[in-house]
């Protein structure tokens, strides 16, 4: 059936065509929209899949490591730092045997952040034995979903696959795709039924064992099955092709027979370097293309056989390793070491490329007879450098003073201007802590909404020293500021800040360390009650029943108790707070940096965007959380609770939920049960009914 699809609606349809048992999957730019796009077809029946929410990219890999264990076909879909996060799983599902199939929006890894597609997620990760499918259209990424599980399962090879699309350029794309019946699918790829993988109580097994003196043994067999799985998939390509007409194999070449330069390419590059071959064969140049759609295994002998006769080759690489070349020449040039071909390389990173772009990189490799390695417009644009201070670093360098404007006592630490939206609560949230601490304080937090709208390079709004790290360190690199600074002989307040992603989910662990060392941090959880940057996903702080974008009918399971956790810690100060009583949020602020302890400060924040209200009732919705009894102020201290506040008449929850978009699918019924939920907190808090 031939649809308009985006690349990320792409995902989903090859995620159903392959019926899918189990699928985990943590929200990250840009990867969010294919997963609204799952949840939303088994949402709809269209899936019969079993989806977790998770609490971090980590997590997903590892419920479908064991959901593959127990024999069942499991799916993932990250990108970038995600699949970072996830590495030592992803070692562990290709040393255990299990077929897992991630979808990958490919994005620069960071630190610094960055959100185009450079494949230096996916190809970081060429050594973990994944096979790697690198996909040009959206065509491509159904079909290679589809046959990544043939090929994967296939019990010659037994290894987990990555299917590789570039975030945004595809992602973000539409295009008119041929999704396969599900008929014609299942006659491809046949229900999974593991000998090797499985629980049964009448034959059981171990996985996962340690290997020790047999590990080398392992390597090996994972080495053949590498190997071998370049017969595999051109078997599995052979038989798709009979079935639906489309022919893919590891390489595709292009006019490459009398070619005197071949273009090598992956990805979406390779649609305009078809197109540009065309006219330079019409001027009389003779050029051809390599595309390299499996990345790994290597195609080494595809790539000799279609390069070898070529006077020169010109690799056009997104991901470089640093240190040595382009990702792509350096197995290009293993593959070639024989050839007298000139061999060069374009780094483009990142960048949009143009058909002008091709052109100046296809003109320089015909020009030149030497061999060559450089970056395609390399980029160091002074004056955005001077905005961050390598105007201060040449300076210092060379032994000169620097002026810098300092903050005033009582001057707001955070600069007027952001990016977030209209009628932001969090931002609010953030001036009120802000106004307790001074020019003294070093400010860290977790990636979320406030970060994207306070620090976008080559820009910040922060006029203390500031640092970002990584999404999930929470506790960790704080703890790693507090000692330094001792080392230092330097006394400064430590604020973090982080949403509920941050702190409830992805961060969990590293802030509960962070809390039993006893550093002296201020931790402040501006709560969202779900992924807001990412696109409103379901987090650990969702609300029951509420609905998000992974929970669209509505989440089934109560949030975490945030409080009891940190005050499971023992020698803690820990608050609630509400920017709608800005003069107890600020008192207890006081009293977290006073404190010689780590301190916790759960702040609740309306989100318009997420919650589906108007912009400006934000402080009102805040406020009837409070009147309602749905969050409670309240702080904790060697081992004592004291409520703050009581309301002198207890609004009905209706009045509180009637008020947001996200609850508007509720039935009375359901109203009834959030109210006997909320009830029970206040009384277990309060005493009072």
């Amino acid at each position: 059936m031939k649809m308009f699809l985006s690349g990320s609606e792409c995902i989903a349809h090859g995620m159903r065509l392959s019926r899918v048992d189990v699928m985990a999957a943590y929200p990250i730019t840009p990867n969010t929209a294919s997963i609204q796009a799952i949840y939303d077809m088994i949402e709809d029946g269209e899936i019969d899949a079993t989806a977790v929410n998770v609490e971090s990219e980590l997590g997903a890999m590892n419920v479908c490591a064991g959901a593959a264990a127990a024999g069942c076909r499991t799916f993932s879909c990250t990108a970038a730092q995600g699949l970072a996060l996830m590495r030592e799983a992803l070692w562990m599902a290709s040393g255990m045997a299990l077929p897992v199939v991630l979808a990958i929006t490919s994005r620069q890894v960071g630190s610094p952040q960055g959100l185009l597609s450079d494949f230096s997620d996916c190809l970081s990760e060429r050594d973990a034995s994944f096979l790697q499918f690198i996909c040009e259209d959206g065509q491509e990424v159904v079909d290679s979903i589809v046959m990544a599980y043939k090929i994967s399962e296939d019990e010659r090879v037994l290894l987990p696959s990555l299917v590789v699309e570039e975030g945004y350029k595809l992602t973000h794309s539409f295009e008119l795709v041929d999704v396969p019946e599900q008929g014609d699918v299942d006659r491809f790829l046949p229900k999974y039924n593991p000998k090797h993988a499985f629980i049964n109580p009448d034959y059981p097994i171990s996985q996962g064992a340690g290997a020790f003196a047999h590990y080398h043994g392992l390597k090996i067999q994972q080495y053949r099955a590498m190997q071998e799985a370049k017969g595999v998939i051109k078997e599995a390509c052979r038989e798709y092709a009979g079935l639906f007409g489309r022919e893919y194999g590891l390489v595709e070449a292009y006019k490459t027979e009398d070619a005197e330069m071949i273009v090598v390419g992956m990805g979406t590059v390779v649609s305009l370097l078809r197109g540009k071959v065309d006219e330079y064969r019409q001027r009389g140049i003779r050029i051809g293309m390599l595309k390299i759609r499996v990345f790994r295994p290597f195609p080494e002998e595809e790539v000799r056989s279609y390069l070898s006769h070529a006077k020169k080759i010109l690799v056009m690489d997104r991901a470089c390793s640093p240190g040595n070349h382009g990702i792509s020449y350096i197995e290009v040039r293993s593959a070639l070491q024989r050839s007298q071909a000139v061999i060069s390389n374009f780094i483009i990173g990142g960048l949009d490329i143009s058909g002008k772009d091709v052109e100046d990189m296809v003109d320089v490799a015909l020009e030149r007879d030497e061999e060559f390695v450089e970056w395609h417009k390399p980029q160091f644009d002074q004056r955005a450098a001077s905005l961050i201070g390598y105007d201060n670093y040449v300076k210092l360098k060379d032994g000169q003073k620097v002026e810098r404007k300092l903050v005033k006592d009582g001057e707001d630490l955070l600069a007027r201007g952001s990016t977030l939206c209209a009628g932001c609560v969090s931002l609010l949230s953030l001036q009120l802590c802000l106004k307790v601490f001074g020019k003294n304080t070093i400010v860290t937090n977790n990636a979320g909404c406030l970060m994207a709208g306070t620090m976008i390079y080559p820009v910040t709004a922060w006029k203390v020293p500031h640092i970002f790290f990584t999404y999930s360190h929470a506790g960790a690199a704080a703890s790693g500021i507090e000692v330094g600074l001792k080392r230092k002989g330097l006394e400064m307040d430590i604020l973090l800040y982080g949403g509920d992603g941050g702190i409830f989910d992805i961060g969990l662990q590293t802030l509960s360390a962070a809390l039993e060392r006893g550093h002296k941090i201020t931790y402040v959880c501006y709560d969202n009650e779900a992924y807001m940057n990412t696109g409103v996903q379901r987090s650990g702080s969702t609300p029951r029943l509420a609905s998000t974008r992974s929970t669209p009918g509505g989440k089934l399971e109560r949030p975490k108790d945030i409080m009891k956790i940190v005050e499971a810690h023992g020698d803690v100060y820990a608050a609630t707070a509400s920017p709608a009583y800005p003069e107890d949020l600020m008192r207890k602020l006081k009293k977290a940096k006073e404190s010689n302890k780590p301190s916790f400060i759960h702040i609740l924040c309306p989100c318009p965007s997420g919650w589906d209200f108007n912009p400006s009732r934000g402080i009102e919705i805040a406020r009837l959380s409070v009147e309602t009894g749905v969050f409670v102020l309240y702080e904790y201290e060697n081992g004592r609770t004291t409520v703050n506040m009581v309301p002198k008449v207890k609004k009905p929850v209706e009045e509180y939920l009637s008020k947001q978009g996200r609850f508007s699918h509720l039935t009375d019924a359901q109203i009834a049960e959030i109210q006997r939920d909320v009830d029970e907190r206040f009384y277990e808090l309060t005493g009072k009914k």
